[in-house]
This record gives structure tokens, sequence and C-alpha cells, in this order.
């Protein structure tokens, strides 16, 4: 432990700059000084003492001055490096937010925090607070009215207190837009009393989930572009907004809701792991396979309704997709949506297992314009539950053939227009070529012509 000479002028200073601001009477031994200053709120006792400089010099030793600089750090959130020299006049310019209003904090795990009460604390155990912002009365007007908007990068997930409500906060417009690394917001039911939801998640493209175990709002809730670009958004029940969906109608639980209840929440999920051969593993294990080299690791919410481009996961990769496998383990889902999943993954040119899902319903623009695709295998793939399969093929050129079980056969309701719209290439087992306009579900069977024509080939 390195010791050295101190001036005993200098170790006043920092103890009468730590006096003004909590105004306390006593005198502190070099060690303890990092405590007080981590226990300063903004509160002062009195008037501190002002105490006058001693003559000489001291032995000390230098974690005395490394305690002092952290606990500067921690109470002003900078990452300056300070000399004993600096230390006073950064003591004296430690500020405090007081006195009760709303409040957005960032953490240094990454969360947002919003709070409404008597000084700056945080509901997270162990929470560092970095920054701090007030929220007006009247909430924001624009993007670039947000305080934070210098630090939205850190942002990886938001937090409401639910103390937050008790602000009265009616416009909600903007709070959380542009946080491009935000995957969950917990707490909203705070934000219930809310009226205007003007962009409150506009270009928040990675937030998977909004959570709130509540939500009985105070009137009409509107929010112009609200959910723009949240394609990988996913209410408790399924629900995924288009890509420039507005808030009305929305914000709440359904089959058309983007809330989820943390207590009934009905979401699977799947894990998504790219590797660097190109080959995408879709299964329930989060953790790739060893000895691979992986391109990227995420997930995407098995039971969810996507309706837009931009819903995968594996879109983060900034590589193609040249074979996406189903692994063993799905079988354990409860079922499946793939609508989109593999919407212009057009270098892939293998699909495995997809015998493996249990059931599977919407399959809207699964594999459209998958170029690469010139065979698939559905034997064993379930049909029992299908519902919707819109666009489904639709602009897979060299698709020549769709190989099915010879008793396949779809049930009853299962829509799907266009579904094999430009797959010129697509030929039926016994001959049948696509048509010009492609056709839909009507050939979506094992091709049995004249009276039964369809694109499959059984196998």
């Amino acid at each position: 432990m390195a010791v050295g000479t101190v001036s005993k002028a200098l170790l006043t200073e920092i103890a009468n700059a730590i006096r003004e601001q909590n105004g306390q009477q006593v005198r502190y031994m070099p060690l303890e000084m990092s405590s007080r200053v981590l226990e300063m709120d903004g509160t002062r006792e009195g008037v501190g003492l002002v105490a006058a400089p001693e003559a000489g010099t001291g032995i000390l030793s230098e974690v005395v001055f490394e305690l002092l600089a952290d606990a500067i750090r921690t109470q002003n959130g900078s990452t300056t490096t300070y000399t004993p020299a600096e230390m006073p006049a950064a003591i004296r310019a430690l500020t405090w937010d007081t006195g009760v209003k709303m409040r957005a904090l960032l953490l240094s795990d990454g969360t947002l925090e919003l709070n409404y009460r008597d000084g700056r604390s945080s509901d997270v155990e162990g929470a560092v607070i970095l920054e701090g912002w007030e929220i007006p009365a009247e909430g924001f007007s624009s993007s670039s009215d947000i305080p934070w908007r210098t630090r939205r990068s850190e942002v990886l997930r938001a937090l409401i207190d639910s103390d937050f409500a008790g602000g009265g906060l009616t416009n909600a417009s903007h709070l959380f837009q542009s946080l491009q690394q935000m995957t969950e917001v917990r707490g909203f039911e705070a934000l219930e009393g809310a009226l205007s939801f003007d962009q409150v998640f506009s270009s928040c493209p990675s937030l998977e989930s909004v959570y709130a175990a509540r939500w009985e709002p105070a009137g009409e809730q509107t929010g112009n572009l609200g959910l723009y670009g949240c394609n990988r958004l996913v209410g408790g029940m399924g629900y995924s907004p288009d890509y420039g969906e507005d808030v009305d109608g929305h914000l709440g639980f359904g089959e058309d809701g983007i809330l989820t209840d943390p207590a009934a929440d009905e979401r699977e999920w799947v894990a998504c792991h790219l590797y660097a051969d190109g080959e995408l593993v879709l299964t329930l294990d989060p953790e790739p396979e060893e000895g691979r080299e992986v391109a990227l690791s995420s997930r995407m919410c098995a039971t969810a309704r996507y309706r837009a481009i931009g819903s995968r996961a594996w879109d983060d990769a900034g590589m193609d997709v040249l074979k996406a496998t189903f692994s063993e383990d799905l079988s354990g889902l409860t079922y499946a949506n793939l609508s989109y999943w593999f919407y212009t993954d057009g270098e892939m040119a293998e699909v495995a297992g997809l015998s493996n899902l249990p059931e599977v319903r919407e399959m809207r623009y699964a594999f459209s314009n998958c170029d690469g695709l010139t065979e698939l295998d559905l034997s064993g793939f379930p049909t029992e539950g299908l519902t919707d399969l819109f666009y489904c093929f639709s602009g897979c050129s060299n698709l020549t053939t769709i190989r099915a079980n010879a008793d396949w056969s779809l049930p009853e309701g299962c829509e799907g227009s266009n579904m094999f719209y430009g797959c010129d290439a697509l030929v039926g087992g016994a001959g049948t070529a696509c048509a010009e306009n492609g056709g839909g579900v009507e050939f979506f069977r094992i091709d049995e012509p004249p009276g039964a024509p369809g694109y499959l080939t059984a196998k």
C-alpha cells in the first residue's frame, strides 16, 4: 500500500468542503471523509464548521484519496480521475435534486427508472444513479424535448415505479421514443392515467415486452405512430403491431393488446442461434452448441402473430441464413406461428425439421421471397391448426418441389390467398404447373389431376 507526504492544509480544505455541503460541526479523520461524501443528499444540519488550515505535512496512504475520488464519482456520476488538489472544488460542485417531482433516472445497469418522490432514489437494489432528469407535469411535445436523448443508447430496459402514478402525468407522448436497445418496460400500469401516447414507443426496434399488472384507463387513449417500428413487440396473447401502427385500440390486454400481465403471460419463446457457417438453429435451448462459431444468439416469440418485416431476431446479424433447422425440442411448444419468419431470406437453400413443430397456426409471408429454396419437405408437418397462409410462398421463384405425406390435408376454414404468387418454377407431383397468377390455398394439396390439381408431391 503506497504512502506519501500530503499537505495538512489540503486535508483541512477537503474537510471544509464536506462540512460546507452537509452543515456539520465535526472534524473528520482522513479515512472517514469518503463515507461523509457518500452520505450527502443535499440536506444540511446547519452552517458547517470552517476550520483554519494547518501548517506542515503528514504521511498518508493513497487509499484515502482513492476512496474519496470513488465517493465523488458515485455522487456526480462522472468518470473523472481527480487529483487530491481538485477534490475540494469537486465536492463543493456536487448538487442534489431535491423535492417531490417526477423524474427519470439512468442507472448503471442500463435501467431507465421513472418515479415520483422527494429526491433522487431508486427501487433497484444496488443501483447506481448515473444521471437524473425532471419530467414536467405537461409531459413532452416532441422527441427533441426529452432530456435523456443524448444517453438513449445506454437504456436497455425501463422501470416505472408505482409512485409515478401520483405525479398525474396525462401526456406520455415520446417518453420512450428511439430507445433502440430497450427490450422491455415494466410497471406500465403507472401510466394508465395518461391519455396521449403519441410516438411513445416509436423507433424501439428491440422492444419485446410491455408489462402491466392492470390497465384501467381514465379515458380514451390515443397515440399517433405510438408503435412505429416496434416490429418485435409482442403482447401477452401474441399480438404484434404492424410497422406504422398507432396506439389506438392496442393499449390493453387481449388478442389485440400490446400489454402483458406478468402474472398471466401466455407467450412462449424460441432461441435463435445463427452460426458462422450460415445455419440458423431454432431451439428451446438458450445456449448455443459448444465448439461452433456463433454469429448471433437471440430469441423470437413462437406464439407471436408478427405482422411486419424486421421482426426476425437474426436481422441484426448482418449475414445471410443459408439453412434453417427446427430442433426436436420444439415439440415442447404449445403451438407456433411462423408469419414473416423467413421473409426475404433469399439465400436460404434448405429448411429442416419442420415436422418437429407440435402445431402451426399462422404462416403469413413465412417463406415469401426465399429465392434460394428449390425444394421443401413438409412430410410430418402438423396441418390441423393452420388458419392463415396468406402469401406464404409468394416470390419463391426457384421453388420446384414441395413434398408432403400422401394423406396431407388442410383443416376446414384455412385461408391463404396468393400463397403461391410468383412461384413460376413450382410443379406438383403429377405435373400440375403453377399458374401464372400463382394461385392460393386451393392448390396446397397433393397433385391429383384432373379432379384435384395441386402443387404438392406425395412422398
